[in-house]
């Protein structure tokens, strides 16, 4: 598949993947663009066309990531985004998922038991996931625009290393995703009869989003943030 490029015409690459909706409603874009190209919508809401591209392009295809254009980035635009990515989760996606296993364990619940174990998983897996995002929220990635703002600006006056650095982060990162494969094999494999045919398929596709977003999330974060991060704080130790 050839990338989306600034001449694609964003229904296009809508048409081609239509969750690519959920992605750019992080930048404010919504249905309603006509025929107008990605260029075209990129200036009209001021979004940076390159950066917006990348994030299009390596979702649509696992195996797009420029990684050279974008150390090109600040890490303040990545960290935006990501930020919307949380709260696209938390205010969203969780929500959501929560409601239908609701209304799956509501309708049958009486008939099937074994429902409860499907509520009762993901619930604590959304608990994680909520934790996972706080702590990034409230420590990584202040820490993360803090180092950039010292990097770019040399201002190293008062500056002291402390106990928390992105190596840290490296090593406490969790990959929350895979227990939303646990909790689909359990559904797949091993929910007995009865329960709500149609409900199970939503909640599985929706399942399946989450863990693909989940995916993307982590890529940018593993293979752009954490080794740009580790270069600024390596760059800041050589000017003490």
């Amino acid at each position: 598949m050839k990338p989306f490029d600034q001449k694609t015409k964003l229904a296009e690459a809508v048409f081609y993947d239509f969750n690519l909706l959920r992605v750019i409603s992080r930048f404010g874009i919504f249905p309603g663009f006509g025929d107008k190209t990605i260029g075209e919508i990129c200036e009209d809401h001021e979004i940076d066309p390159v950066f917006f591209l990348i994030i299009v392009n390596s979702f649509t295809n696992k195996r797009y990531f420029p990684s050279h254009e974008l150390a090109d980035f600040s890490l303040n635009q990545m960290v935006g985004y990501l930020q919307k990515t949380h709260s696209y989760y938390i205010d969203y996606q969780l929500p959501l998922i929560d409601d239908m296993i609701d209304r799956l364990c509501n309708n049958q619940i009486q008939a099937n038991k074994k429902l409860i174990v499907v509520k009762q998983f993901f619930s604590a897996y959304s608990k994680e996931l909520t934790d996972h995002i706080n702590r990034e929220e409230k420590v990584t990635f202040p820490y993360v625009l803090k180092i950039e703002e010292i990097f770019e600006n040399n201002e190293i006056t008062g500056y002291k290393a402390s106990d928390y650095s992105i190596l840290t982060y490296e090593k406490e990162h969790d990959n929350v995703e895979e227990k939303l494969i646990d909790l689909k094999n359990i559904m797949i494999k091993y929910l007995p009869e009865p329960f709500d045919h149609e409900m199970l398929i939503r909640i599985l596709t929706e399942l399946s989003w989450l863990e693909k977003d989940l995916n993307e999330h982590s890529r940018i974060e593993d293979a752009i943030m954490i080794p740009r991060v580790k270069i600024m704080e390596a760059g800041i130790r050589k000017r003490l």
